[in-house]
């Protein structure tokens, strides 16, 4: 829970980075600047309660997958202990699970987040649609229903996919290497450091592979809130296409320095907790 509050302001900059045009952020710190001048502290935590929820269950659901479905392959093979693909594979199965879990958690966080921004270029202090995450919620079932809930669907699915197989795959390489190195045989005798350099290195490994998928999957989620003309629904290759137009192949990485820059501490003290805890729930056996 801590971790997502001081993380989220991360997000809300990437957020709006990734959807909105370059004549309205010039860079990171332009939108750091704007956000406060515009709306000050509050502005940065637009959205928070549905991801604080959303956190949670996915982690809890990621991680718990991710060990089922580790023992589901384990069933099958005579190996002692299963490969880097294999591991790759059960982090992306995990992925795609967790996808139908935070899409409109998702969904309802990046509406809130760039509800704002396009009045920063006119200047103009408009009053914001929605009020919070069960105003946003309320008008998804009201208009559309609860397909509306899953708009961006896809790219969630193919992000949590890829991200989270490499997610998991890049912490087991990086403590398999740490391990050889130590002469160590287990995990669990990996040191505090060595845990967190694996799982720092996982979040590093989980926003470079996935980020342009998240780009697509940001602009299709906010697409209603950025431009409430639009009449025809963004489709992938057509948001592929706008968003290349309006930067070429860069403009699918405009907010990844800052996402990296929480990625490291972020995902490093999820995996000590996640690893410490598996390690206190095996002594209490």
């Amino acid at each position: 829970m801590m971790g997502k509050f001081v993380e989220y302001p991360f997000d809300t900059v990437k957020v709006r980075l990734q959807t909105s045009e370059s004549q309205v952020f010039s860079g990171t710190l332009d939108c750091l600047k704007q956000t406060w001048q515009h709306e000050g502290f509050h502005g940065f935590y637009r959205g928070l309660t549905s991801p604080l929820i959303g956190a949670m269950a996915e982690n809890a659901i990621a991680f718990y997958a991710y060990n089922r479905i580790q023992s589901t392959i384990h069933s099958f093979s005579n190996q002692p202990s299963l490969s880097l693909s294999q591991l790759f594979v059960c982090g992306g199965l995990s992925g795609a699970i967790c996808a139908f879990v935070i899409s409109p958690v998702e969904l309802i966080k990046c509406k809130l987040q760039v509800e704002n921004v396009q009045a920063y270029s006119s200047n103009s202090a408009s009053k914001p649609k929605f009020t919070g995450p069960l105003s946003v919620l309320a008008h998804l079932l009201k208009t559309q229903g609860i397909a509306g809930l899953y708009k961006g669907i896809l790219p969630t699915v193919a992000r949590e996919t890829i991200g989270v197989g490499f997610w998991f795959g890049t912490y087991e390489l990086v403590c398999r290497r740490l391990l050889q190195m130590q002469g160590k045989g287990e995990k669990s005798e990996l040191g505090p450091a060595s845990i967190v350099l694996a799982g720092g290195c996982a979040g590093i490994g989980y926003n470079i592979t996935s980020y342009p998928i998240d780009v697509v999957k940001s602009f299709i989620q906010t697409d209603d809130v950025r431009d409430a003309a639009a009449k025809q629904k963004p489709g992938i290759l057509s948001t592929i296409r706008t968003v290349y137009a309006r930067g070429g192949i860069p403009a699918f990485y405009r907010g990844l320095g800052i996402t990296l820059l929480r990625a490291f501490p972020a995902n490093a003290a999820m995996f000590m907790t996640y690893e410490y805890l598996s390690r206190l729930s095996i002594a209490l056996r």
